[in-house]
């Protein structure tokens, strides 16, 4: 039985914690190496490798921000299983590459010309494909079973991310509509939510917005989208760094069965007559106003939804390893 192995910036005992991770990106796709599709690879998750003898395949996660210990540890894995002509695959999903950080820094000195990048969107991939050629893009799946689709008519609005999302959300908080009281459920996780708290007294927050920060789950998500009217994803279709994000917020959100206002990052075009564009003050302010106009868009975008099945993307992945 061939073995495969995925570095991730955590120690994993039991493959089913990968699923806990708060990082999507590891979330959402290295865990899809546990479906059954994978039933004959002997398949790991882990920061370290214990038997580096052992391996046929290595897939290699996003290292962490913070995670200075793992920088030598991992380039000296991949080095070495490089001179074992061992297959090895990066997962890229933030455009890193040429930024003077930690992740940029390890992506620099980790990827050949020789390596396989997968990307989670072909807008990253356009970002590499000047200095590398073999990309290959596979998307993220929806996380969460597709809702009945929720007609709320209330003043209630829910955001989810990371905390690297957030300065997009305070950039648009100042522009909210202010002809009536609503509420913004904030959703993140327990470094975003101190971020929030820290941050708080430069939030510039129109007197009519009430919000209230939660810690972000599947559970907690699901739970506030029966209570909310809309979901709003913020960003930045300037920000290189970002743009190339993929679709997963935006097919979440729709999966939860809620009108949608976001930033028109270029994954997100397969559903551009599905959502408002939250970067148009007009629209914006229409649809926080009225969110009910932008439900019957959401039965539509769900059926696109369907085919970003776990099942389905898992089988992107397997052919990496055996076409």
């Amino acid at each position: 039985m061939k073995r495969i192995h995925w570095l991730v910036p955590y120690k994993i005992i039991h493959n089913h914690e990968i699923l806990n991770s708060n990082l999507a990106s590891i979330r959402l796709r290295s865990a899809l190496f546990n479906l059954p599709i994978f039933k004959d690879y002997k398949v790991t998750f882990s920061e370290n490798i214990n038997d580096i003898n052992e391996f046929d395949y290595l897939f290699v996660g996003k290292i962490g921000a913070n995670r200075e210990d793992l920088f030598n540890v991992w380039i000296n894995y991949i080095n070495s299983l490089r001179d074992k002509k061992t297959n090895i695959f990066f997962d890229y999903t933030d455009h890193h590459l040429g930024q003077k950080n930690l992740i940029g820094d390890f992506y620099n000195k980790a990827i050949t010309d020789d390596d396989l990048i997968i990307t989670s969107s072909n807008k990253l991939k356009s970002h590499l494909i000047d200095s590398y050629k073999k990309i290959t893009v596979i998307e993220d799946p929806i996380e969460i079973e597709i809702q009945k689709i929720k007609k709320n008519n209330n003043n209630r609005f829910l955001f989810f991310g990371h905390p690297t999302n957030l300065q997009y959300l305070f950039e648009k908080v100042p522009f909210w509509d202010q002809s009536k009281n609503y509420d913004l459920i904030i959703q993140t996780s327990d470094v975003g939510l101190n971020l929030i708290q820290e941050q708080s007294k430069y939030i510039q927050k129109p007197p009519n917005l009430n919000i209230h920060l939660q810690r972000w789950s599947i559970e907690n998500m699901v739970q506030e989208a029966n209570l909310s009217a809309g979901v709003i994803i913020p960003g930045d279709i300037n920000d290189k760094r970002k743009n190339g994000v993929s679709h997963n917020r935006l097919i979440t959100a729709f999966a939860l069965g809620l009108p949608v206002a976001a930033s028109k990052y270029e994954s997100y075009l397969e559903f551009d007559n599905q959502f408002a564009d939250i970067d148009n003050k007009k629209e914006f302010i229409s649809f926080v106003k009225n969110p009910s106009l932008f439900q019957s868009r959401v039965k539509m975008a769900q059926k696109k939804v369907k085919n970003f099945t776990k099942e389905n993307l898992a089988s992107k992945w397997l052919e990496l390893i055996t076409k």
